[in-house]
């Protein structure tokens, strides 16, 4: 029997969540967390129990006085009561918030699988009620109990379920605890880059509805889950360890190789500053090495770099260079020429064909042309450049004011990129159309498109577009979901400043202050 009880067990019924961003040791450390978030939770009422029968709303609340006190068994009785009377007048809402916090109590108690029957009788009242926030709150419930067993799949499964039930009903409070189980629970599954995200999405929760102690649970978990090896960790651990094995008098071709690979992974991981450095290192050694193969792709790499950050000149200076090179590359015959081509994951003339559709969209529209046409004459019928010079068609297009034909070019490039594979490409396409939407007024077009190129970002682990993606859907929800274009602003305006772009996330902030 637990010697002390400082929280309502009624109210830990409504959302069991003890700590639950946090590691287990920190959770056992964190008495006043939970008494936080049990508060929250005690906010919320059930469809049909405003009005319920008065005898069972005070024999709950009985029940609570019992067991905060520690009286096991009468709460028990006291609970069950409340039940019998609810299922007497046909409350059914009302019999689910009463199993609800039956069996919350029971969890409590030590009896996790008792607890869990009488969460299932829950579930169905609740259900036949029509109550679906209230099947939410049984959800979460049941999620905290599988996330106590260590059944890490289900709790996810159950914290996700949740937080969406949460979402749909505006219960912002319920969803910023929902991700941080989450959270908690993609940590154990060693899913560190998903787990940070859905705190990203607690934090600005927490920020808007003034929960300190929600935001000092988010904090710490972030926190927690930078001293984990996440999933470009261990892609950053195989390359460093091929640079250092070249630089002790290995292969100079693996160091450039590895400079390169972690340029690209910097790229998508959002850091802009050590991704250049990767980039000039990689086309350094290509150059002393004499293969300007490496060295385009270097370029070009940090050309496309510059180009999505919105840094033009720097962008143009790039693949300038890089297509200087050019000619020299293609008719490269060298050995490591050769092994640098056996490792390259596209034929050379796919991958100058992208660099010149990449070029195209930073110059007049006369040259734009040539550029295209040459880059089609390389690789003809790939749909990856295919749709990249579609994109840039596109752009050209737009910037001429033919918004039907940009958007008929967009809509093309989709289709060609649909390739899950693909997928960063798709997320620009999609980026590109919803941008010329919003830009026509067709907010309620745009919005889709922001969300699906988001998801097309998130899924190649993209934080460039992710930032871009959340700010185009806030700016479209502005003006008819302003909590949520609160939200997206916010992780909007972190990703800016992660990426350096301190205007941006000023803008994005601001904005978002806006909307409160």
């Amino acid at each position: 029997m637990r010697s002390s009880r400082s929280v309502s067990v009624l109210a830990l019924c409504a959302l069991a969540s003890a700590g639950c961003g946090e590691s287990d040791q920190q959770r056992a450390q964190q008495p006043a967390q939970e008494m936080s978030a049990a508060k929250t939770a005690a906010g919320g009422t059930t469809a049909g129990t405003a009005a319920g029968n008065a005898k069972a709303e005070s024999l709950l609340a009985q029940a609570e006085q019992a067991a905060n006190a520690g009286r096991d068994d009468q709460a028990h009785d006291l609970y069950e009561r409340a039940v019998a009377l609810y299922q007497q007048s046909g409350d059914l809402a009302g019999q689910g918030k009463a199993l609800l916090g039956l069996a919350t109590h029971t969890r409590y108690t030590g009896r996790g699988e008792v607890a869990r029957d009488i969460y299932a009788r829950a579930k169905t009242a609740f259900a036949q009620a029509g109550d679906a926030l209230g099947v939410g709150r049984v959800t979460f419930a049941v999620a905290e109990l599988e996330r106590a067993r260590f059944n890490n799949e289900q709790a996810l499964a159950g914290f996700r379920d949740a937080a969406a039930v949460f979402r749909s009903h505006g219960q912002l409070a319920l969803e910023g605890q929902s991700l941080l189980g989450i959270a908690d629970s993609e940590r154990r599954l060693g899913r560190i880059v998903s787990a940070m995200s859905s705190v990203d999405r607690a934090r600005p929760i927490f920020e808007i509805t003034n929960d300190r102690a929600g935001m000092q649970a988010a904090d710490r978990t972030r926190e927690e889950l930078v001293t984990y090896v996440d999933e470009n960790d261990e892609r950053r651990l195989k390359l460093a360890y091929d640079i250092n094995y070249a630089d002790q008098g290995g292969s100079r071709l693996l160091e450039a190789l590895g400079n390169l690979g972690m340029g690209r992974l910097e790229t998508g991981a959002g850091r802009p500053a050590l991704a250049r450095r990767f980039f000039n290192e990689a086309r350094a050694i290509f150059a002393e090495m004499r293969l300007p193969n490496g060295e385009v792709d270097a370029l070009a790499a940090l050309g496309d770099l510059e180009r999505r950050l919105s840094n033009a000149a720097a962008a143009r200076e790039a693949f300038e260079r890089a297509m200087l090179l050019q000619d020299r590359a293609r008719a490269a015959q060298s050995t490591e020429a050769r092994a640098f081509e056996d490792a390259a994951a596209a034929p050379i003339e796919q991958r100058h064909a992208l660099l010149l559709a990449a070029y195209a969209e930073l110059v007049p529209v006369a040259e734009a042309a040539r550029h295209l046409d040459a880059a089609r004459a390389l690789a003809p019928g790939q749909p990856s450049v295919d749709g990249m010079i579609a994109i840039a068609r596109g752009r050209l297009e737009q910037q001429a004011g033919n918004l039907d034909a940009a958007l008929a070019a967009y809509t093309q490039a989709e289709m060609l990129l649909a390739d899950p594979a693909l997928g960063l490409s798709l997320g620009q396409a999609l980026l590109a159309r919803a941008d010329l939407e919003r830009g026509r007024g067709a907010n309620l077009t745009a919005a889709p498109l922001y969300q699906r190129a988001l998801d097309a970002f998130l899924s190649v682990r993209d934080r460039i577009g992710e930032g871009d993606a959340r700010n185009g859907i806030a700016r479209t929800l502005a003006a008819v979901d302003r909590t949520e274009a609160n939200i997206q602003y916010r992780i909007a305006g972190r990703v800016f400043d992660e990426l350096g772009l301190s205007e941006r996330s000023q803008a994005a902030l601001a904005a978002a202050r806006a909307l409160n």
